[in-house]
C-alpha cells in the first residue's frame, strides 16, 4: 500500500494500475528504452509512480536532489545528455528553455496516473535490470564538484536483495522513510518496499512532528532517516509532543547517511528502549553493512557477498579495533563515472576505496568515523572525523573543521551544537579531557543546532564558512599555542539561527504552491515563480554573505518594507539580517499589507526568530521603532527617505533603496534579437511594475528602425492573462497610482506611440507600449512603473555619453545595460552605475552581493548625517558603517 498524507491511499494493485497509466503517457511523449531521463522532485506519490514507470520502461534514470537550483538542474540535464527530464517545478523556468532535452512536468504525469489504464503494469523492472547505465546519482560533492555515479540495474536490484536478506522486511511492515528518494539511501527503501510489497507512508522528510503522528496513526513498524532527524525526534519527545509508549509499533529505527555519534545512540536507546540501527552505504556501491535487530552493534557486518577490510596508509590490513581506510569488495560496485556529454567512463576497479575512516571489531562489525582527509599539525598527521568521534563523547553533537593557516599548518575549529549555549570556555575544558594535546582546538564555536542540507545531513560548507570567519575574528596567535587561545566571538553573531534559514528555504520549496497563491495576488505567475527561486538562492547564500562581510551584532534592525517583491524583500531585509540582528521589527507597505502578513505567518511556522511585525502607521513606527533602531532600512521615494533621515539619531545606520532610470543602450553592432529579448524580459518583469525596468532605451540610428520593428512585433505578441495564469506574459496593473500616472503619460506622449497604447480603465490593463522619441532627443524620462518602452535613437556615442552624465541621470544612477561593443559608454556609465553588458540586470543581480549605483536618488547609506552613495548590501553596510565597529 502507498499511503500519502494529502491523497487517498493506493493498494499495491492500484499502484501498478497507476504506473501503467504513467507508462502510457510517457510512451505517448516518445519515451522508450533508448532514452535517458533525469528526475528531480520532492517525495510524493507522483514521484514514486514516475520513478517506477521509468524503470519499467527500461530507460536510464538519473535522480537529482530537488534542492538544486533550476540552473544547476539544467546543467546536469545537459551534461548527462538526457533526452527528457521530469520535475515538479510549477512551470518551465528560463534555465530549461535552452535545453535540447524535453521537460515533462510531474503534475502532468500525476494527472495521467488518475486515468484508468486497464491492466496493471507488471513492474518487474526486467529491461531496466539489463541496462549497464540504469541508474545515475550524483555525489554530495563534499570533496569537490558533485560527480555522476553510474550503476547497472542488475547491481542495484541485487543490492536490494542483499539488504532484504539482512533486514527481513515483510508484507505487514509499514515503512516510513524520512529521506529523499533521489538519493541512494532513499531509493533503496523505495525498492525494498517494492520487493517486500509492504506499506509505504509518504511525508516531508524533515517534518518530525508529522512523523510522530504518522507512527501513532498508521502503526509504522520501520523508520529510516539521518541522525539530525532523530535529534529532532528526541527534542519533540522532551517537550512532551507524544509518549514513547505510543511509538512501540516501531520494530526498527534505522539511521544512515552520515556517521552516527555515540552520544545520540546512547540517548536514543535510553529514551526509546530500542537502539538506532546504523548502516553504511555509498552512491558508488549501494548498501554495504547494516545493523539489524539480531545484531544491533555498530554498522553491523557486511552484507552477504560483500567483504570489508580496513588498511593503513600502506594498504596493510589492520587488526580489529585499529582505525584506517575502509576498503570494500562488492559485486554491486558502480559501472563508472558520467562525463560531460553523457558518456560513461567505465571503472576498472575491482574494489571500492571509500576514502572513509573506520574500524572492524572482533566480530567483524564495522564502525565508520567519517572522511579520511588528513591534515598536518605540529608534525602529526590527523584525521578530523576521527577527532570528531572522540570529541562527541562530550554529550553533544560536534564537528571538527580544519582550516588551512598558511605556514602555520592547519587550525582546528570545534563546532558544538549545544541547545543550552554554554560558553566556549566550558567546552574547551571538556574537550581537553577527550582529545590529545596535539588535537586540541584553536577555536570553539557554540551553536544551538548545526546548519543542514535539505536531506538532513550537516551542511559542511556552511560550517566551513563559519569556521573560517571565526578564525578571522580571533586575536592573532601561532598554531603552536592551540590551548592558549581565549574564547572569541562566534563567526556569525547569531550563528545558531543558520539552521532556521535552511528551514525557511526548505519551506519555500515544499510549500511553493501556497506561496505562489499569496504572491499572485500582487504580481503575475511568472514573476512570482522567479521571486521564490531568487529568495531560495539568497537564503542558500546567506551564510557565505555574512561570513564574507562580517557584520557585528546589531541590537535592533527596523525595516519599512517595499511596496513590491513581498517575499524577496522579507528574505533580504528581515530573515537574513536575523543572523546579525538580535531583533528585527518591520512595517509592511500598506499596498501589500495582507500579502506580507500572510507570508510572515506561513514562514513563522518553521521558526521562532524575533521577527516582529509592527501594525502602527509610519509616524508611530518612526517614533517607537525607527528612532530606537541601530539600523533602519527604507525602500521608496527619495523625498520620503530624506524626511525619515532627518528624524534619526546621528549614529543610526540608515539604508535607503530607491529607484533609478536604468538606461538600456543598444549599439550599432549589437545582436538585436538578443537585445530585444533582454529588454522585454527586464521591462516586463512583474508586468512592468519593477524598479529594474529601464525607463529609456537608447538605440543607434543605424539599427534603430530594425530594432523598433522587432520590439514592436514582440510587444504586440505578448499575451495577457490573470495573475494566476502560468502561460501569460503579463497581467493587469496592480498599483493604482502607477496606473494613473501611466495613463497621464501616454495621453501626453501619444504622438510617439508606435505599438500598443491601448488602455482599459476598468480592468487597469495597459497594453505594453512602445514610444519612439525623436533622434538625439535630450530625453529626461520619468521613473515609470509600467509596461512602457521609451526608445530614443542616437546618432553618436559622444552625444549619448554626454547626456548620460547629465545631472538628472547622475542623481538617479543605479544600474544600466549595454548591448554591443561600446567601451566608452560602458566606461562612462560605470563611473556611477552598476553595468550589465550583453545581459540584463536580472542576470547580474544577487541577493548576497552589493547592488546599485552612486546616484543619491537611487540609493545611499546615511550615518552621522553623512550620506554615502555606493552599491548596497545590508550586511556590508552594517559591517562598514555601524558606529563602534571593531
Amino acid at each position: 500500500m502507498l499511503i500519502s498524507r494529502n491523497e487517498s491511499s493506493r493498494s499495491w494493485r492500484e499502484v501498478r494500475i497507476a504506473c501503467a497509466s504513467v507508462i502510457r503517457d510517457l510512451q505517448a511523449r516518445g519515451v522508450d528504452d533508448s532514452h535517458r531521463v533525469l528526475l528531480s522532485s520532492a517525495n510524493s506519490a507522483a514521484s514514486v509512480l514516475a520513478t517506477f514507470a521509468l524503470m519499467e520502461l527500461g530507460v536510464s534514470v538519473g535522480l537529482v536532489d530537488r534542492g538544486v537550483t533550476p540552473n544547476q538542474f539544467a546543467r546536469l540535464v545537459e551534461e548527462a545528455d538526457a533526452d527528457f527530464f521530469v520535475s515538479d517545478h510549477e512551470e518551465s523556468v528560463p534555465a530549461f528553455e535552452g535545453l535540447d532535452a524535453h521537460w515533462i512536468p510531474l503534475r502532468e504525469l500525476d494527472e495521467a496516473a488518475q486515468r484508468d489504464a486497464g491492466e496493471p503494469a507488471e513492474l518487474s523492472f526486467d529491461r531496466w535490470a539489463r541496462r549497464s547505465d540504469a541508474l545515475i546519482v550524483w555525489t554530495s560533492g563534499s570533496l569537490g564538484r558533485p560527480k555522476g555515479i553510474v550503476r547497472s540495474g542488475s547491481s542495484v536490484l541485487a543490492n536490494v536483495s542483499r539488504t532484504q536478506d539482512r533486514m527481513k522486511y515483510t508484507e505487514s511492515d509499514v515503512l516510513l522513510p524520512l529521506l529523499p528518494f533521489t538519493h541512494q539511501y532513499g531509493l533503496s527503501i523505495l525498492l525494498l518496499w517494492w520487493q517486500a510489497k509492504a506499506s509505504l507512508a509518504l511525508l516531508p522528510s524533515r517534518r518530525t512532528d508529522l512523523a510522530l503522528e504518522a507512527i501513532v496513526d498508521l502503526g509504522v513498524t520501520v523508520v529510516d532517516s539521518v541522525p539530525a532527524v532523530y535529534e529532532g525526534i528526541l527534542r519533540l519527545l522532551d517537550r512532551g509532543h507524544t509518549s514513547t509508549t505510543l511509538l512501540e509499533s516501531v520494530r526498527m529505527w534505522c539511521v544512515g547517511g552520515e556517521p552516527l555519534q555515540d552520544d545520540l545512540l546512547r540517548r536514543f536507546t535510553e529514551q526509546m528502549g530500542k537502539p538506532l540501527l546504523d548502516g553504511y552505504g555509498s552512491s558508488e556501491a549501494g548498501n554495504i553493512a547494516l545493523a539489524a535487530p539480531d545484531n544491533p552493534l555498530l554498522c553491523g557486518r557486511p552484507l552477504a557477498g560483500i567483504t570489508v577490510t580496513v588498511v593503513d596508509d600502506e594498504d596493510r590490513p589492520l587488526p580489529a579495533g585499529e582505525v584506517g581506510e575502509v576498503i570494500v569488495h562488492t559485486p554491486d560496485i558502480m559501472v563508472g563515472m558520467l562525463e560531460p556529454g553523457g558518456r560513461v567512463r567505465e571503472s576498472q576497479r575491482a574494489v571500492h576505496r571509500t576514502q572513509d575512516l573506520g574500524f572492524l571489531d572482533g566480530n567483524g562489525n564495522l564502525r565508520v568515523l567519517g572522511r579520511k582527509a588528513a591534515v598536518h599539525r605540529f608534525g602529526n598527521t590527523l584525521y578530523p572525523d576521527a577527532i570528531t568521534a572522540k570529541a562527541s563523547e562530550c554529550g553533544r553533537p560536534v564537528r571538527v573543521i580544519p582550516v588551512e593557516n598558511g605556514r602555520y599548518g592547519t587550525d582546528l575549529v570545534f563546532v558544538v551544537a549545544d541547545p543550552d549555549e554554554r560558553p566556549a570556555a566550558h567546552w574547551r575544558r571538556v574537550f581537553a579531557d577527550l582529545v590529545a594535546e596535539f588535537e586540541q582546538p584553536n577555536k570553539v564555536l557554540v551553536v544551538k543546532q548545526f546548519p543542514e542540507h535539505t536531506n538532513g545531513k550537516a551542511n559542511l560548507t556552511a560550517l566551513r564558512y563559519m569556521a573560517q570567519a571565526a578564525l578571522r575574528s580571533r586575536p592573532e596567535k601561532t598554531a603552536a599555542q592551540p590551548t592558549a587561545a581565549k574564547p572569541a566571538e562566534q563567526a556569525i553573531p547569531f550563528g545558531d539561527r543558520i539552521t532556521v534559514l535552511q528551514d525557511v528555504a526548505r519551506l519555500l520549496s515544499e510549500r511553493r504552491s501556497e506561496i505562489l497563491g499569496i504572491l499572485t495576488e500582487v504580481c503575475n505567475h511568472r514573476t512570482a515563480t522567479d521571486e521564490i527561486d531568487a529568495s531560495i538562492e539568497a537564503l542558500e547564500g546567506a551564510v557565505a554573505e555574512v561570513s564574507r562581510y562580517g557584520p557585528q551584532a546589531v541590537g535592533q534592525t527596523g525595516v519599512l518594507m517595499p511596496s513590491n517583491i513581498p517575499l524577496y524583500g522579507y528574505i533580504l531585509y528581515v530573515v537574513i539580517p536575523s543572523l546579525y540582528s538580535q531583533k528585527v521589527v518591520f512595517r509592511p507597505s500598506r499596498m501589500i499589507d495582507a500579502q506580507t502578513r500572510a507570508l510572515h505567518k506561513l514562514i513563522g511556522t518553521v521558526h521562532e526568530l524575533p521577527l516582529v511585525l509592527d501594525d502602527s502607521g509610519q509616524r508611530e513606527f518612526m517614533e517607537n521603532v525607527g528612532t530606537k533602531s541601530d539600523v533602519l532600512v527604507f525602500t521608496g521615494s527619495y523625498e520620503n527617505a530624506e524626511t525619515i533621515r532627518e528624524q534619526l539619531p546621528r549614529d543610526t545606520v540608515f539604508c535607503f533603496f530607491g529607484q533609478g532610470i536604468n538606461p538600456f543602450v543598444v549599439g550599432a553592432d549589437a545582436d538585436l534579437g538578443k537585445a530585444v529579448d533582454g529588454l522585454v524580459k527586464v521591462r516586463m518583469l512583474n508586468s512592468g511594475q519593477d524598479c529594474f525596468g529601464p525607463d529609456v532605451v537608447f538605440v543607434h540610428t543605424s539599427v534603430s528602425a530594425q530594432f523598433c520593428n522587432l520590439l514592436s512585433r514582440r510587444v504586440e505578441a505578448l499575451r495577457l492573462g490573470t495573475p494566476h495564469d502560468a502561460t501569460a506574459d503579463y497581467s493587469a496593473m496592480f498599483y493604482d497610482e502607477a496606473f494613473a500616472s501611466t495613463l497621464d503619460y501616454l495621453c501626453e506622449k501619444r504622438e510617439f506611440i508606435a505599438a500598443g497604447g491601448r488602455i482599459d480603465v476598468v480592468d487597469r490593463h495597459v497594453r505594453p507600449t512602445v514610444l519612439i522619441h525623436p533622434t538625439d532627443d535630450p530625453f529626461l524620462p520619468p521613473e515609470m512603473f509600467a509596461p512602457v518602452f521609451n526608445v530614443v535613437p542616437y546618432s553618436s556615442e559622444e552625444w549619448l555619453n554626454e547626456l548620460l552624465r547629465h545631472p538628472y541621470y547622475a542623481e538617479r544612477a543605479m544600474a544600466a545595460t549595454v548591448f554591443g561593443s561600446l567601451p566608452d559608454t560602458v566606461g562612462a556609465l560605470r563611473e556611477r552605475h552598476m553595468v550589465s553588458v550583453d545581459e540584463t540586470l536580472i542576470d547580474i543581480e544577487s541577493g548576497n552581493h552589493p547592488f546599485g549605483g552612486r546616484g543619491i536618488r537611487a540609493n545611499y547609506i546615511s550615518v552621522g548625517r553623512k550620506r554615502h552613495t555606493e552599491p548596497l548590501l545590508l550586511s556590508k553596510a552594517v559591517a562598514d558603517h555601524l558606529p563602534g565597529k571593531s
